[in-house]
């Protein structure tokens, strides 16, 4: 347990980075923001007022003030920001996705796939619900896990809730996929107010079927970010039982099966004098998941986000990796070749790549 704060530089000024500012703010405690590198500095002026930050020149002059940076740049920039600072030996957790496209996949692949000081911030496995799931999976308790389905988040992000339920290693996979068009009401974003309107939206569903015989449905459409009018699924099923969104279903004996329930247990509720925030999560008598923030009034996704820093600290200390750029990489290829299959209509099967 570390006894000084997690103290991290940004490089960055967009609504990403802004977020984390806000969680350091938060959690003041366990994060401290030494300072940020921002190119424009006469365009993002107002930023550096409102979170009175120290900007610095350099990369080289934040990192020797951090333990590491956080790399929160456009889908443009990061690539050849993560090569410059994995040339510079500068200790980076970067936010996804690692390559914005096939030759930026590539290039990175085969010039700093194995950089040792970078590890990349997918918060969606580090989400409480998500962390919980993955804690049953590791009891055993629902043997051999051999389809999952996952409508939680778009490609990448979905694919790291796949690969890590299925314990799924490498680019071996077929898949086929399908994107189509549904209506959908208009719905706010980002601050935008919402029109009395009917829209389309494209709807994304493949198939993966892996070299074990395990296999994965992924589905879905980009609304469920954002309009309460679409929800999230989960569906992970294993030989003794099964996990459905939040129900757990297993067997217990030859005629005997047990229900449970993934409950939320919150602060700041009825006569509670607590901050409002997430204590744990827990099925019957376990605990799956417990708020290392318990006190922060914070949402799930900056909850993933403080756990991906404490993670980076952590991985710094002990050399334990929780997600590397190799995975990153691999979880970005498996979703360019889903956007290929729904392109083609067309069954795409991938080999290993070394």
């Amino acid at each position: 347990m570390m006894n000084r704060p997690v103290r991290f530089g940004i490089i960055g000024s967009g609504w990403r980075a802004e977020m984390y500012l806000k969680l350091a703010q938060l959690v003041p405690q366990q994060f401290q923001v030494s300072g940020a590198l921002i190119r424009n500095r006469a365009k993002y002026e107002d930023v550096i007022r409102k979170w009175n930050l120290t900007v610095y020149s350099s990369a080289e002059r934040l990192a020797a003030d951090s333990d590491f940076v956080v790399l929160a740049v456009s889908k443009a920039a990061a690539a050849p920001l993560l090569a410059e600072l994995a040339a510079l030996q500068i200790p980076v957790l970067a936010e996804t996705p690692a390559a914005a496209s096939p030759a930026e996949y590539e290039s990175l692949r085969s010039s700093i796939a194995g950089a040792h000081l970078i590890q990349i911030a997918e918060q969606y496995p580090l989400l409480p619900h998500h962390q919980a799931r993955s804690a049953y999976l590791q009891t055993g308790k629902l043997g051999q896990v051999g389809h999952v389905q996952v409508s939680v988040a778009h490609g990448y992000h979905g694919i790291s809730l796949i690969r890590k339920w299925l314990s799924v290693s490498g680019t071996a996979c077929e898949i086929t996929a399908r994107r189509v068009e549904l209506p959908i009401m208009d719905f706010p974003y980002r601050g935008r107010e919402a029109g009395d309107v009917l829209k389309t939206e494209q709807q994304d569903i493949a198939i993966m079927v892996f070299p074990s015989g395990q296999s994965a449905v992924l589905d879905f459409t980009r609304s469920q970010y954002f309009s309460p009018l679409r929800s999230n699924r989960v569906l992970i099923r294993g030989s003794h039982g099964e996990i459905r969104d939040h129900e757990i279903t297993r067997r217990l004996g030859t005629a005997e099966t047990e229900y449970l329930d993934i409950r939320r247990i919150q602060g700041g509720q009825e006569g509670s004098l607590d901050s409002l925030s997430l204590h744990e999560l827990r099925a019957g008598e376990e605990c799956l998941f417990r708020n290392p923030f318990p006190s922060a009034p914070l949402s799930d996704e900056e909850i993933g986000m403080g756990q991906a820093l404490l993670n980076m600290s952590a991985f710094l200390r002990t050399g334990i990796s929780t997600y590397s750029l190799a995975d990153a990489l691999t979880n970005v290829r498996l979703a360019f070749a889903i956007d290929e299959a729904a392109a083609s209509g067309r069954t795409v099967v991938l080999e290993d790549e070394i």
